[in-house]
């Protein structure tokens, strides 16, 4: 179908104007996007680009959907394109993208810049989403929205913006504000997220492909970053309080990797868990402790910095081998944060590390 429908109770009575859009992504967020911008516009995109399985498991690609999104063009008659690269530096990529004729190249879901020869390559120009607790420029880089929850924030302001050669640092083309609760995980982060770049999308979208859009140049202020996390940075301090635990476990639950510890030499997977209480333990527990065991409930109480966690939902051992007392390991969260800083470029000055 090739005809935008009424949306808002306004109909935009345009369709994609003779311009080819393509979406470029490889995670469940692409996924979604795929559906979710067909049911609110009656528009299919023209031409998918996205990632094989083996270099999504070789980057680390975290929710990554690679395979379902080529299942979901097959079954709607989309052009698909697997990518050799996912620098898209690859000679083939390259004339791929050189050849297809795209105008307008939408990027949802892909943790990677994009060549000039891709974005030359472009009749209009390239177009993604980048998020942060404050706002662009600030909060450029990795992982923002898992930061955000990490750092315990309660907003965050996702844009749509002209993709460059550079970090984030494109025109705005428009922007869309939600709150982070006190329940959130990351997968809910992503719910919420997609459902703005989505709005942005059929909001903004039509006057782009008419070129009548209007694009705002990003604050002269100074730009500051997150670094790249990777799966062992989801190991637990459990000397640290029970907040920032439980902000630790919710940030990088499913579709992470999950938060880690573990006890007796076996690893504990932990995607799911609770502040519980200070009071109904008394005295001195050390940290990590288990308090008490939930045969029944399938669940457990661990002692923390200031409190306790009910630990709802994990794997790597059965609940009937753990007692209480049994203590789970723990990391210096310091020297974790330690090693994530050295991530930054050099380049980059104190004031312009989140983190």
């Amino acid at each position: 179908m090739n005809t935008w429908c009424i949306i808002s109770d306004n109909i935009l009575d345009r369709t994609f104007m003779g311009k080819k859009v393509a979406l470029l992504g490889c995670k469940g967020t692409t996924l979604d996007m795929l559906s979710d911008f067909t049911r609110r516009t009656g528009v299919q995109i023209s031409q998918v680009i996205t990632l094989p399985s083996n270099l999504g498991r070789r980057n680390n690609v975290a929710f990554f959907r690679g395979n379902e999104i080529r299942q979901h063009c097959k079954e709607t008659g989309t052009a698909c394109y697997t990518v050799n690269s996912y620098s898209l530096n690859d000679n083939e990529d390259i004339t791929f993208f050189q050849n297809a004729g795209i105008d307008l190249l939408l990027v949802i879901g892909w943790e990677r810049l994009l060549p000039d020869l891709v974005l030359s390559s472009l009749g209009l120009f390239a177009c993604g989403m980048h998020g942060s607790p404050y706002g662009l420029p600030k909060g450029r880089g990795r992982s923002p929205m898992n930061w955000s929850l990490i750092d315990g924030h309660e907003l965050f302001l996702s844009s749509l913006f002209r993709y460059t050669p550079g970090t984030d640092d494109g025109n705005i083309i428009g922007s869309r504000m939600f709150e982070i609760n006190e329940f959130d995980t990351i997968a809910t982060l992503h719910l919420k997220n997609r459902i703005c770049m989505t709005d942005l999308l059929v909001t903004y979208l039509p006057n782009i492909l008419r070129g009548q859009h209007h694009e705002t140049p990003q604050p002269p202020t100074l730009p500051t970053f997150f670094p790249k996390r990777t799966k062992d940075d989801g190991r637990i301090d459990w000397r640290q309080t029970t907040k920032q635990i439980y902000n630790l476990i919710r940030a990088v639950a499913s579709p992470y990797p999950g938060a880690r510890t573990s006890v007796n030499g076996r690893e504990v997977i932990i995607w799911e868990a609770i502040p519980f209480s200070r009071a109904i333990f008394p005295g001195h527990y050390k940290e990590g402790q288990i308090l008490d065991v939930s045969v029944a409930g399938e669940c457990f109480v661990v002692s923390t910095g200031d409190g306790s966690l009910l630990i709802q939902r994990f794997e790597g051992i059965s609940v009937k081998n753990l007692e209480p007392g049994m203590c789970l390991c723990s990391v210096d969260a310091d020297e974790i944060m330690t090693e994530i800083r050295t991530r930054y470029e050099p380049k980059l000055s104190a004031s312009q590390k989140e983190i």
